[in-house]
């Protein structure tokens, strides 16, 4: 998918174009998906006869941990070879030919989970149900009630995997009720200037906490699940006895946040009715960061009350589809909100866990989009970064650094859809990002300052893609040693070393995975004995020594 420059007032349309993905997709099949249905009807999960659960978690959670840092004290292995290739989106045809229909490239718009690990465990999602494909194909883009608009048919299961001797093998599957926020109908509105998410599915992430794994589920809840067997523990409900919510209008729109003590925070939208019209059109009805504690007690608080000086012309404020809250070591939750129908009424918000009453709530220079899959980092002084898009450099948006007074302090010229990993070293620390830009596309590293440190440049050149391809990542692995683990819209997962200056080209090591794949950008993590658990067209690879 090329990315397009763009003037302000047009952003809107040109949004959906600068996602991480390309033209010459010769190597992508996208199936006959475009033939009103024809696809596999997935109905169960999965099981096996489960094996005792391992109980040190590594990568629990999206970032890694609480502060989405990305660094792991595991020394990660060589990029040698696959060691596992399990299929875990069966829809993968389907969701590209919808793209196909539209964009004209067969990109697979699906945010994705990242691998969590455990021990000799992981844990990723399994989609099931059924995708209902448009005739013709990308019919959805004008209303239509197929693909992305249909996306609630298909069923997301979370399972656990085990390694015995080199084999990954399925213990058990627990299928969630969660669903996607709605994709929104067009209306007849032409094209991506109509409100919603324009095809770009939303992420469904479990965390790991408290010897349980704790699972998304619809209405706003959580399921609390045993690890050893798959077996449902408890359903929280933190909107039990709240007057005024809907369950079927409610979801959880983002990754769980896990703190130190074992409590969980994640953020929930209840939108309009759906009969009364687009809900991204219509204002929501409210919106809550919510946090769980380990006995099953909830308290949450509205994003309204966070930010209580927000403009009301673009509607109520909430979070951003897709964001994870971070917390920082002394316990400081940061958060991002915008206004419903305008995403440039946006603002930083830090809240006091203990509490959840806001610290302060800074307006932001630029733009949170839902297509997008941003969370806020926070620093080991204390700081964080927040990535938005705006339309400098190619639409790559910025990345914003704030101190804990929420004082300005710098930025860097990217930002659009990537939580920012660090790599804590020598009494200071680095942030490293994807760098997607006009003349090539990079991972730059960035001291405490944000003044860069290297840029790492992709050189796969072909046809369709002289500059190279875009860094197909939007949360980068480090390994104890500070090796930077991205993956590519080439196909490719590379190991990218510590030790450069400047723009350098040579990686620590590079293996193609399936095929070249224009995605919504995707995760990687790395597993207790350093096995990298990444992901290509609907594929969870492992890959290691």
């Amino acid at each position: 998918m090329n990315r397009c420059g763009f003037a302000w007032p047009i952003f809107v349309v040109c949004l959906v174009l600068i996602g991480c993905g390309g033209g010459g997709m010769t190597s992508n099949n996208p199936g006959n998906g475009g033939g009103g249905g024809g696809g596999p009807v997935v109905e169960d999960c999965g099981s096996g006869t489960p094996t005792p659960a391992s109980n040190q978690p590594v990568w629990a959670q999206w970032g890694a941990n609480p502060q989405h840092t990305g660094q792991v004290n595991v020394s990660a292995q060589g990029l040698v070879q696959k060691l596992a290739n399990i299929q875990y989106d069966p829809f993968v045809d389907q969701e590209k030919a919808e793209s196909l229909g539209v964009l004209g490239d067969a990109d697979l718009l699906v945010h994705e989970q990242a691998p969590i690990t455990d021990g000799n465990d992981v844990y990723m999602v399994k989609k099931m149900g059924s995708y209902k494909s448009c005739s013709p194909a990308g019919a959805w883009s004008s209303g239509a009630d197929c693909g992305p608009n249909t996306w609630n048919t298909m069923g997301w299961c979370e399972a656990r995997y085990s390694w015995t001797g080199a084999t990954l093998t399925q213990q058990w599957g627990f299928e969630s009720d969660w669903k996607p926020v709605p994709n929104g109908q067009y209306n007849g509105v032409a094209g991506f200037s109509s409100p919603g998410l324009t095809g770009w599915e939303p992420v469904f992430h479990p965390a790991l906490a408290n010897s349980l794994l704790y699972v998304p589920g619809a209405g706003g809840t959580l399921w609390k699940v045993n690890k050893d067997t798959g077996a449902k523990v408890s359903q929280i409900n933190p909107f039990a006895g709240m007057s005024g919510v809907v369950a079927a209008n409610t979801y959880v729109t983002g990754p769980l946040t896990v703190d130190a003590s074992g409590n969980i925070f994640y953020n929930a939208i209840q939108f309009a009715d759906p009969s009364q019209g687009n809900v991204w059109q219509n204002d929501v009805v409210n919106a809550w960061l919510i946090e769980v504690a380990p006995d099953d007690t909830t308290r949450s608080v509205t994003y309204a009350s966070l930010v209580p000086g927000a403009p009301k012309t673009g509607g109520s404020q909430r979070p951003g589809i897709n964001i994870a809250p971070a917390i920082a070591s002394d316990g400081t939750l940061y958060t991002a909100s915008r206004a419903h129908l305008v995403g440039s009424e946006s603002f930083l918000v830090s809240v006091n866990s203990q509490t959840l009453a806001a610290n302060w709530a800074v307006g932001l220079p630029a733009t949170i989009v839902d297509e997008a899959s941003s969370s806020p980092t926070t620093l080991p002084d204390g700081s964080v970064v927040y990535g938005l898009l705006d339309s400098t450099d190619f639409g790559g948006g910025r990345t914003l650094h704030y101190d804990a007074q929420g004082d300005f302090l710098n930025s860097y010229s990217f930002g659009w859809d990537e939580t920012p990993a660090v790599w804590t070293h020598d009494g200071t620390y680095s942030i490293v990002l994807k760098d997607n830009t006009q003349s090539g596309f990079f991972v730059t590293q960035l001291d405490s300052n944000l003044k860069v440190e290297w840029r790492f440049q992709n050189t796969t050149i072909d046809s369709d893609h002289p500059n190279g391809y875009e860094w197909c990542v939007n949360m980068a692995a480090i390994d104890s040693h500070g090796n930077v683990y991205v993956n590519s819209e080439d196909g490719n997962a590379y190991a990218i070393p510590q030790g450069n200056s400047g723009v350098f080209t040579t990686p620590l090591g590079k293996m193609f995975l399936d095929i070249s794949l224009g995605a919504a950008y995707t995760p990687l993590s790395i597993g207790q004995d350093g096995k990298i658990y990444t992901q290509n067209n609907g594929h969870l690879i492992v890959v290691g020594n």
